[in-house]
């Protein structure tokens, strides 16, 4: 039997730096974390609800470098992450939870747990050159959202 991923990467507003409200909450119990970066498209949605920014991952294993952290998630509480991240079983979800290759600073190779966006690209995505968004942010003088509930 294949035990599943220990491991969660985080690339948007599950960054310590940038993790306010519930997501501040759910992260809190997690190591410090490891550099790291998988392959993909990133891109940066404007919420409705605050103005803030969070960004959407597309997994390619010809894609660019998205940056995040890996951390530890044997403390993770995986059904109140996966209820914030709205990855769930229904139609409607906006994010899957699904184990993908990491890399990690040093080259080293693992699989983690990654939210991917669910949905078709919003015509409104941004996309995120260089796959940081917390640089992205840092760059055009954006904020991250203010967090979900």
């Amino acid at each position: 039997m294949r035990h599943p991923a220990q491991r969660l990467f985080v690339y948007g507003v599950l960054i310590r730096e940038l993790a306010k409200g519930r997501a501040g909450e759910l992260i809190a119990g997690l190591d410090a974390g490891r550099p790291a970066s998988v392959r993909g498209r990133l891109y940066a949605l404007e919420s409705a609800a605050d103005g803030g920014w969070y960004p959407i991952l597309l997994p390619e294993s010809d894609g660019g470098i998205v940056r995040g952290i890996l951390h530890d998630a044997r403390s993770v509480d995986w059904p109140a992450m996966d209820d914030f991240e709205d990855a769930h079983d229904g139609p409607d979800a906006e994010y899957v939870r699904r184990e993908i290759a990491v890399t990690l600073a040093d080259g080293a190779s693992a699989t983690a747990f990654v939210y991917c966006y669910a949905r078709s690209i919003p015509a409104d995505a941004e996309p995120i050159p260089g796959g940081d968004f917390a640089a992205w942010l840092s760059q055009t003088g954006r904020v991250a959202i203010g967090g979900r509930e």
